[in-house]
């Protein structure tokens, strides 16, 4: 396992030229035939580390690295060795996650952010018998895509909205919402979930506005934002779009009209990218904040703190929490068989860092809260890095027998 951290900067560019592999070669192929259960431990994680979504991939691969080092590098005896590779579309995903279980000799994977590339990668698991993590929103992932070699920590879009609207529409006091939306799967889900709960809360989605992943000019979504004067623009975009899409949404003066919510935040990195004077009393919903208060959590952010020199973001901890939980099934099935692992994994109940977390059997769903938090002004904030407060959480999720799952 290779210990000196990257920089931003030459992490990206070595991802962005091939991916980075903590292996020593590609070509491995008669080595791994010697033996499968005495040799290393072979994890990929693929993520974006280039493109509008590559400051996520970075702070992944931060991560599922601290969790490995935290669990000393090694399970059942064996070396745990990382690969990393970029992919930012379902067809690069796929064809990486084959070169690397073809010539690796890989079992497992842990892949994000883009819904349409994990649900890529666990259709290719599924028929090739690999065991694969994620953390990406999409319902259908343990829905009607679901499979019995796929897991997935992050609450999905079902339970993001289910926490974040009626959670505006009490404190805020809003009656109607415009949205903002990602023209893909993650955007529509998101988008589907809001109009039900509104529907639901008696509210009004008075207009939405789609843009393309990875645009860079939100005039023309701005205006028309501006120009329905909703009480609540609701924005259901992530990463760098979210970043680019808030700082110009409150440079136009969007903030002066209506208030401010992100649905699917990505905490720490994108509040630093975005500073106090544009976040101030803007909502979001987020997978995990640094100030949940419980052991777990504490030690971990203590940890990633002195290893990184930054509080823990969501993004890091979607790799860290799962890739704990992966070591710890193959610890527990006492054997890198996928199968064997698998059945470890199912109903594995245990204490995170979102406090009691369990990977349901029916559809491999870690039931775990989604959380809303108000961003601070100035004044507010105790520290450079104080830049929220939690409002509330919940846990909203569909019973087995309604999430369209069939294992």
């Amino acid at each position: 396992m290779e210990k000196k951290d990257l920089s931003r900067r030459d992490f990206l560019k070595k991802a962005t030229i091939g991916g980075i592999g903590l292996t020593t070669g590609i070509g491995l192929g008669p080595r791994i035939a010697r033996s499968a259960e005495k040799g290393p431990i072979i994890i990929l994680n693929i993520q974006p580390f280039s493109g509008p979504y590559a400051d996520t991939g970075l702070d992944v691969s931060r991560g599922v690295r601290f969790a490995i080092e935290e669990y000393g590098s090694k399970v059942l005896g064996r070396e745990v060795r990382l690969i990393e590779r970029d992919a930012s579309n379902p067809s690069d995903a796929v064809r990486r996650a084959k070169e690397v279980v073809e010539k690796e000799g890989c079992k497992f994977i842990h892949v994000g952010t883009s819904s349409a590339v994990v649900l890529a990668v666990s259709e290719y698991g599924a028929k090739n018998g690999i065991l694969v993590s994620c953390a990406a929103g999409a319902d259908k992932i343990t829905g009607e895509a679901c499979n019995k070699f796929t897991f997935r920590w992050s609450v999905p879009t079902y339970g993001c909205i289910r926490e974040v609207v009626p959670r505006l529409i009490k404190e805020l006091k809003v009656n109607t919402f415009y949205t903002i939306t990602p023209e893909y799967v993650f955007g529509e889900d998101l988008l589907r979930n809001t109009k039900e709960v509104l529907k639901e809360q008696g509210k009004e989605l008075i207009g939405n506005s789609y843009h393309p992943i990875g645009e860079a000019e939100y005039s023309a979504v701005i205006t028309k934002a501006m120009a329905a004067k909703a009480d609540c623009v609701l924005f259901l975009n992530f990463g760098g779009d979210t970043v680019n899409s808030i700082k110009q949404a409150v440079n136009f003066g969007l903030k002066k009209v209506s208030k401010l919510c992100i649905a699917w935040g990505g905490g720490q990195t994108e509040f630093q990218a975005l500073g106090t004077k544009i976040l101030e009393d803007i909502w979001v919903g987020i997978q995990y904040y640094h100030t949940i208060d419980n052991p777990v959590n504490r030690k971990a952010v203590e940890g990633y703190l002195k290893k990184y020199g930054v509080m823990m973001p969501f993004t890091a901890a979607s790799g860290y929490q799962p890739l704990k939980v992966m070591l710890e099934s193959i610890k527990r099935a006492g054997s890198t068989d996928v199968k064997k692992v698998v059945a470890a994994w199912e109903d594995y109940e245990y204490n995170g860092i979102t406090g009691r977390e369990v990977y349901r059997k029916c559809d491999h769903q870690c039931i775990k809260p989604y959380y809303t938090v108000r961003c601070k002004n100035e004044a507010e904030k105790k520290a450079p890095d104080d830049f929220a407060e939690i409002v509330g959480s919940s846990k909203n999720f569909l019973p087995c027998d309604k999430t369209g799952c069939k294992m």
